[in-house]
């Protein structure tokens, strides 16, 4: 499937618009939930990369058609760089991106793409195998690169391959995730360099690491993960204790603490303290509610020990916070 075939379906999602110019094409999502943007560069025919930045708990996934619950589509090669992607695998488990992680599949999303902590920042290529394979011939004469060769080596069988990249992976692709940075035209050719290293070095790695695709949740599981961070976010001035939320779903609290760690990557106690914090701080900046009602708005009926945790979070006091942010305003 061609990458222009992909946009048309993309913008038929409301909230979707695209904005095109001499060397990109950009993909700008706005709902009630959040928003986003994917900005694509044409690199060869067949071969594109995106730049993302995520600020949702989804993504709606284009419709590209309605008789398969999987799509397989053009391989995908995804870069997390922050944040964190859910993704399901063929057999309906869930698996987990994070920071430095690489993942390589021939399948879309099925509904959306899920963001768990609302805050994604990554790469991905799209690789067109049929294009590549009659308009790019010369990648394999010219330099040897063998895509069917990758797909078998991290895809057989229509598998996910999901792993921390190896450092001579990661060089590579920190130096293209910097290139969004430097203006085009000279961004581009360099992103063409760096993008058939890369290609060359995955087909060419001696050992590869073993994918952390078997280290899957199940859709109850997630639910259950998912039904928890609802309800320790939607007041934060109520405390649960993990027995309590255990006993809520009928499954042991490590079993809970277990699945709640797997989707959102922390432990509740720490998920929980960061979002109270960032509450904290949109309330310094947006109300002139004293710091002892905000404390009591977030959970804390201490006064001193929710500024002694707000400044471990954010380097300054409540106080100190407040005036920082009116000073930036002037």
């Amino acid at each position: 499937m061609k990458i222009d075939d992909i946009f048309r379906k993309c913008i038929e999602i409301p909230g979707v618009s695209i904005k095109r110019s001499e060397f990109n094409a950009e993909l700008l999502m706005k709902t009630k939930e959040g928003k986003g943007s994917m900005t694509f560069f044409q690199l060869f025919p067949g071969l594109t990369i995106a730049y993302i930045f995520i600020n949702s708990p989804t993504w709606a996934a284009p419709n590209l058609g309605e008789d398969s619950f999987i799509k397989k589509g053009p391989l995908l090669l995804n870069y997390c760089v922050t944040g964190r992607c859910e993704i399901i695998l063929n057999n309906g488990n869930f698996v987990y991106v994070k920071d430095g992680d690489i993942s390589l599949t021939e399948c879309f999303a099925q509904k959306q793409y899920v963001y768990p902590r609302r805050i994604y920042e990554g790469m991905e290529l799209f690789v067109d195998t049929n294009t590549l394979a009659t308009e790019s011939t010369w990648m394999q004469k010219e330099f040897g690169i063998d895509i069917p060769k990758i797909i078998e080596l991290f895809c057989p069988n229509d598998n996910t391959y999901i792993s921390a990249v190896t450092p001579e992976v990661e060089e590579i692709l920190i130096k293209l995730w910097e290139l969004f940075d430097i203006a085009p035209p000279f961004s581009i050719s360099q992103m063409k360099i760096y993008v058939l290293a890369l290609f060359s070095l995955l087909q060419n790695l001696n050992n590869i690491p073993p994918s952390q695709a078997c280290t899957f949740f199940t859709e109850t599981q997630v639910d259950i993960a998912k039904r928890v961070e609802k309800i320790i976010t939607s007041d934060l001035r109520q405390h649960h204790p993990a027995w309590e939320l255990a006993a809520q779903f009928s499954v042991s609290e490590t079993s809970l603490k277990n699945y709640f760690r797997g989707v959102f990557g922390q432990n509740i106690s720490i998920y929980l303290r960061e979002v109270r914090m960032k509450k904290a701080a949109e309330l310094l900046t947006s109300t002139r509610l004293s710091v002892a009602e905000i404390a009591e708005l977030v959970g804390y009926m201490n006064q001193s020990k929710f500024a002694s945790v707000f400044k471990k979070q954010f380097g300054l006091s409540p106080l100190e916070y407040r005036r920082s942010k009116k000073l930036e305003n002037i």
